[in-house]
This record gives structure tokens, C-alpha cells and sequence, in this order.
């Protein structure tokens, strides 16, 4: 009888190791505890779904000292087959990733990847497993990379439309695949409770993948949600946390001519492979000694604050990135977004922390935009929030299906006021800079994240603005290099906002 089995992971992020950089402790997460229960045979694969290489505080180290290229020699040891490439994978530049490319044991699948020509360079393929089942992978990448990524990055190929490059290859797989399966680096466009279209733009189409393509089952990725197995369009789908929290496990078998899929979610537990833990050990130890340096003693430390209270008064934190944009591009007025993780500070300020409250490897960009282009920005953010009985809340929209906080601005420079009692579109009722009215024919030089600049968070009107200034320091280390001459937080500048409910 033919059967196969599949375990899953996708949006590592590069946690290999049982923590997550900022609780004490182990933690039941890392590829070296998934992989612990990985039960292999010739008729199973493991298969993750990209964002491999970038995002954690052990691959930042990895950008700064010369060791082990962790990411690969941690999937060759867990026995991955196969991997799709993710939207982070080429943050660093598609010539880096073909260097840990190189290193990894598992094949690549990307379809949508191609070279200038269109020719696809990571393809699609059959798999014959031990018992003759033949299982057609074919994996694919959200293509709004476009959007987001430098185009030095993508120099020499081309990341085109999953759905159209995928249609003529999966027929040709149909042919002489038992199973179908597609492993998409992208997420879901509508809620998968109502229907509702959620999104429509590109960058997550899986319901649209689903309907459109012959696949027996979608591996989806991207949105960090737990998704559990569910049949959609008759194709079997799901989704997992970042961060090796969780793996999926996918059984099938052919009985009477069809074939039945029977899956579960599984969290990655507190025991470690062995052999991978003794490999990965002296790495982690010199991470752990990284981020534990002494930056800063400051007088007071800074509490944790609920996303939605910080959306309105903002922080010291948030402050402090403001004052280190403004300073390093003298723009008028900057942009900062919150963070998904807490945002507080120690006393005692390490290299952690400061991760911690700015996890991005993001560069500085200062645009040059209008007062009408701000103000469609600013009415963007204005839709994070929501009136549910009578009190402030966060959209639930900038929640599900994946948790956005980081998308929601602070302005610092201007005096500005939300009203969420007013129409999305219409509620901001005040936008003053230096205490007069701003024009939809005024220009302001406005700092922000190349993610921002870029349009990351639907914000178009600031990407089809002119660039004026392009910044190629991280943020990060711009932060650790302000306590070089400082030794306390900035009080200025000041957040003049205020949300009207």
C-alpha cells in the first residue's frame, strides 16, 4: 500500500537553539528540539518553507564574526529534503544565499525564482520514495520580494508570479505524481473563518492557490499563524508560528484509490537531538556572551506597555529611535513603527535588550513626500484602531492572520490627532508642523525604515515618493553607537499625538 509521511517547519528565522534571546532559560522552541522528533524512513520528507536565514539574534552575530554556517549544518544534521526560499532569505543578497545555498543538503524549490531569461533556477520535481510512491513537490515565493528587497539583491534573476509560474508546472507533475504537494513562501489573502477577503495585493494568494492549481496539498508560510490543517478548495492546508515553536506532520495513504491525509501540529518540545546540540553549543555560548555586553547603567528602566497604550503615548524606547533617525538624517520629521515583541529596558542596558526592542536589520531612508502623501499615510496607521463597546481596541484586521504592530507609526515632529470616531480615511482631524496647519502641497523630509520607505505595511504613497536619502547602517548598531556619547535615554523629541475615541 502506498503511503508516505511529511514533517514540516517554515519562518525558523534562525532559532535553532531552545531560546529566544530574551527570556532567561530554555524554552520549547529551536530547530535542534524539533528535529528531536523527526522519525525518518525511505518513505518520509522533511520539508521547511523558507525565511531560513535571517531574524534571530544568533544570525546577527553570525553577520559580524566568521563560525559555522549554523542555519545549513543544523538542517543537514535534521535531514531536511527539501526547502523553499523565503522573502528574508535575500535580505542579505541573493549572491550570500547561494553561499549557504552551496553548504545545504536538502534541494531548493522555487519555481517562481528564475534567471533574467525566465528560465526557473530552483524547479520543481518527483520524488520516488522506498515503497514506489512518486510525490511532485514544487515550492514557490511570494513575489511582492520585488516591493520589499534592494534590487542589487535580486541582481541576475527574476522573482515572478507563483500563481503563473506554477499552472503549466504542476499539470506537467499530474502526469505521473501520485501527490501533488506545493510549499509557498506566502500566506493567506482572505479569513479563513468568514471568507473575507482581507488582502489584494500579491503578496499572500494561497485561498487564490488553492482554487486555481490541481494540488493535493499548500505548506503555506509567511504570516507566522497557527493555522491547523483544514481543507480549502479540496486541498489540504496549514500554517505555523515562527521561531521552531511548532512542526507539522502530514501522514497519506492510498486506500481504495484515494488518498487520505490525516495531520497534526506539534509544539517542538524541551528535549534536544543530541548531536546537533553538542555541534550548535560553542556557537550559542559566544551569542549568549555577545548580547550579555554591558552597553549603558540607566537611571531608571522602562516598563512594559501594552502595543495599544504605546500606540497612543508611544515610550522612552520608541523616543529613542526617533532622536537616533533624526540625528543621523536631520529630516523633519520621522517615522518609527512598534514592535511585536515588549518593549521595555533594563537598567542595566545590554546588547540584548537593545535587540530585543529593535529586532529588523533595517537601513535609513529619508523621503521626500508631501502633505497630502503624509496624510494618507498617517490615515493608514489611524485604521490600527477600533471602537468595541465603547472602548479603544486594536483592529482585529492588524491581528489576524498575521499580528502587525510593527506596521502601526509614530510621527515624531508633528502635532497630529487621531479620531476613531470618524470614517476610516477621515479621521486625522488635526496635522500641524511647528504650529501651523500642514498643506497637501507642503514637502517635508521624513526619516524611516528602508521596509517603510519601500511601501512594507501597504503604505504605496511613501514608497512613489522621492528618495532623498539612502542609509546603509543598520538601525541596530546606530542605537548601540548613541551611548557612545550619551548616557542616559533622549528626552526629545516629544510624541504630540492624541487619539480621540
Amino acid at each position: 500500500m502506498k503511503h508516505f509521511k511529511l514533517y514540516y517547519t517554515s519562518d525558523v528565522h534562525g532559532y535553532l537553539w531552545p531560546t529566544d534571546y530574551i527570556q532567561s532559560g530554555l524554552q520549547p522552541q529551536g530547530l535542534i528540539n524539533v528535529a528531536a522528533n523527526y522519525q525518518k524512513d525511505g518513505n518520509t520528507l522533511v520539508i521547511d518553507g523558507g525565511d531560513m536565514y535571517q531574524g534571530s539574534p544568533l544570525l546577527q552575530y553570525l553577520q559580524k564574526y566568521d563560525d559555522i554556517d549554523a542555519v545549513s549544518d543544523m538542517m543537514n544534521m535534521a535531514g531536511y529534503d527539501y526547502v523553499t526560499l523565503g522573502n528574508h532569505d535575500f535580505n542579505a543578497g541573493y549572491d550570500e544565499l547561494k553561499k549557504h545555498l552551496a553548504n545545504l543538503n536538502a534541494t531548493v524549490l522555487a519555481e517562481n525564482v528564475t534567471d533574467e531569461n525566465g528560465q526557473t533556477l530552483y524547479p520543481a520535481e518527483i520524488k520516488t520514495l522506498a515503497d514506489g510512491t512518486k510525490v511532485g513537490l514544487i515550492g514557490l515565493v511570494t513575489d511582492y520580494i520585488n516591493i520589499w528587497e534592494k534590487p542589487e539583491h535580486l541582481a541576475g534573476i527574476k522573482i515572478e508570479s507563483p500563481l503563473i509560474k506554477a499552472a503549466q508546472t504542476i499539470a506537467r507533475l499530474r502526469q505521473s505524481a501520485d501527490v501533488v504537494i506545493g510549499i509557498y513562501h506566502g500566506g493567506y489573502e482572505r479569513d479563513l473563518d468568514s471568507g473575507k477577503v482581507i488582502s489584494t495585493t500579491s503578496e499572500n494568494i494561497a485561498w487564490q492557490l488553492t482554487a486555481e492549481l490541481d494540488l493535493d496539498i499548500l505548506l503555506t508560510a509567511h504570516q507566522h499563524g497557527q493555522v491547523p490543517a483544514q481543507l480549502m478548495n479540496d486541498t489540504l492546508t496549514l500554517q505555523l508560528p515562527n521561531q521552531a515553536k511548532f512542526f507539522a506532520q502530514i501522514d497519506g495513504e492510498l486506500r481504495d484509490g484515494k488518498w487520505l491525509f490525516t495531520s497534526s501540529t506539534n509544539a517542538a518540545g524541551t528535549t534536544s537531538q543530541p548531536d546537533m546540540l553538542t555541534a550548535l553549543q560553542p556557537l550559542n555560548d559566544k551569542v549568549e556572551a555577545w548580547l550579555d555586553q554591558p552597553i549603558a547603567d540607566l537611571t531608571s528602566s522602562v516598563a512594559v506597555e501594552e502595543p495599544l497604550t504605546l500606540a497612543q503615548y508611544g515610550n522612552d524606547v520608541l523616543r529613542w529611535v526617533a532622536a537616533v533617525q533624526m540625528a543621523a538624517t536631520s529630516a523633519q520629521i520621522t517615522l518609527q513603527g512598534l514592535n511585536n515583541n515588549p518593549s521595555s529596558l533594563p537598567k542595566q542596558l545590554t546588547l540584548r535588550s537593545i535587540l530585543q526592542n529593535y529586532p529588523f536589520d533595517n537601513t535609513l531612508v529619508t523621503k521626500r513626500i508631501s502633505g497630502a502623501d503624509l496624510r494618507v499615510g498617517l490615515e493608514h496607521t489611524a485604521n490600527y484602531f477600533v471602537i468595541e463597546n465603547q472602548k479603544l481596541a486594536v483592529n482585529p484586521d492588524w491581528l489576524k492572520p498575521k499580528v502587525e504592530h510593527y506596521n502601526y507609526d509614530l510621527a515624531f515632529g508633528i502635532d497630529y490627532e487621531i479620531d476613531v470616531r470618524k470614517p476610516v480615511g477621515n479621521r486625522i482631524t488635526k496635522l500641524k508642523y511647528q504650529g501651523k496647519d500642514i498643506q497637501d502641497t507642503d514637502y517635508f523630509s521624513i526619516a524611516m525604515n528602508n521596509y517603510r520607505a519601500v511601501g512594507g505595511g501597504d503604505y504605496q504613497s511613501y514608497a512613489n515618493s522621492e528618495t532623498i536619502y539612502t542609509g546603509d547602517k543598520a538601525i541596530q548598531d546606530m542605537l548601540v553607537a548613541y551611548f557612545e556619547n550619551h548616557d542616559q535615554l533622549p528626552k526629545t523629541p516629544q510624541l504630540l499625538l492624541k487619539v480621540l475615541y
